[in-house]
């Protein structure tokens, strides 16, 4: 419980600073002059303007996982949180179009109540309910992507970033992204915490670990080992949640090959969703367009499709359910038998 409410309270915090603070900081305004033929033209946005809105997104991605934690990963709670996330999309946009700012306080409570009702209908219409093997397994793998994928949201600036406000902003993103990071992955560990036995702790560590390595390639260098950091962070992030499984270390080097093979759909799936999802949430919003020259790609919607296409190959790669809750089933039904004689 104190996991799923923990995500839910950090996601509504993030999500009313990016909304209140930092997307009306980023948005352009005014006008430009041609310095040749003296037409003024609307100031547009360049890429990665608008990485407030990315994460935002990741933020009720963030409070999903912790309704699916808190209903104890029934199809019912997956519903209800599916449900409210959208909504709560809707709103926000609907808030970035009204360009609300200095909020925080009133926008963070706000996204408190709104998560603590999701929970609480998911939690009741959940009781009596199985938990789902497939749900518990598709959440934590897109949990893991999630926090891949959080990695990579970055700021418009070229690298070194000098100028004093922009270095404050620089570092605000950073913060908002590290609370991201930590709690995506407070989640994943909840959702595979039943699995997750001293002698599968170290593998899962260790892959975590590869993943943070990828992460730092990916978003710290640039050349051959930046492509490698891009290649390896999901793949790494995607097998470790399968490691929590009692599943052989062949078992695990197939999904990676799999995971592997996967990425050029997840290439096509991060440009498409991107740029169309990103287009129309800058439209919905009313915010100034991305200029022609760059591109308006969000990336929290396609990371949630990545993460799901990479936790179901995971799952198709391996057995049928878990070793051990299948010998917990044994078990009953061996007791079953002797109190009937």
């Amino acid at each position: 419980m104190a996991v799923g409410g923990g995500c839910g309270a950090t996601a509504a915090v993030i999500w009313a600073i990016s909304l209140a603070i930092y997307q009306p900081l980023m948005e352009p305004s005014g006008m430009l002059t041609d310095s040749l033929t003296g037409q003024a033209y609307p100031n547009l946005a360049s890429n990665n303007t608008y990485w407030p809105r990315d994460i935002r997104l990741l933020a009720i991605l963030l409070a999903f996982a912790g309704v699916i934690l808190l209903s104890r990963v029934t199809v019912r709670g997956i519903v209800t949180g599916a449900v409210a996330s959208v909504a709560w999309l809707g709103a926000d946009l609907g808030l970035d179009r009204l360009d609300v700012s200095g909020s925080v306080a009133w926008l963070a409570a706000a996204g408190v109540a709104g998560f603590t009702l999701t929970a609480v209908i998911a939690e009741r219409i959940s009781r009596g309910q199985p938990g789902s093997d497939l749900g518990q397994h598709l959440a934590a793998g897109t949990a893991a992507v999630l926090a891949a994928a959080t990695l990579l949201v970055t700021g418009p600036w070229d690298e070194p970033v000098t100028n004093p406000d922009q270095v404050a902003i620089e570092n605000a993103l950073t913060l908002l992204k590290v609370g991201l990071v930590v709690m995506f992955l407070v989640a994943t560990v909840g959702l595979v915490a039943d699995r997750l036995t001293a002698a599968r702790m170290p593998r899962v560590a260790a892959l975590l670990a590869v993943a943070g390595i990828a992460g730092w390639l990916a978003v710290g260098v640039d050349g051959p080992l930046r492509v490698l950091g891009l290649i390896a962070l999901p793949v790494a992030a995607s097998v470790a949640v399968i490691a929590a499984r009692d599943v052989t270390p062949t078992r695990l080097l197939l999904v990676a090959v799999g995971c592997v093979a996967m990425l050029p759909i997840a290439a096509v799936l991060l440009f498409i969703v991107g740029l169309l999802t990103g287009g129309a949430m800058t439209s919905l919003a009313g915010n100034p367009a991305v200029n022609a020259a760059d591109t308006d790609l969000s990336l929290a919607l396609p990371g949630l499709a990545i993460g799901l296409l990479l936790a179901a190959v995971s799952y198709q790669a391996t057995p049928s359910g878990d070793e051990q809750p299948r010998r917990r089933r044994r078990r009953n039904v061996i007791g079953a038998d002797h109190a009937r004689f």
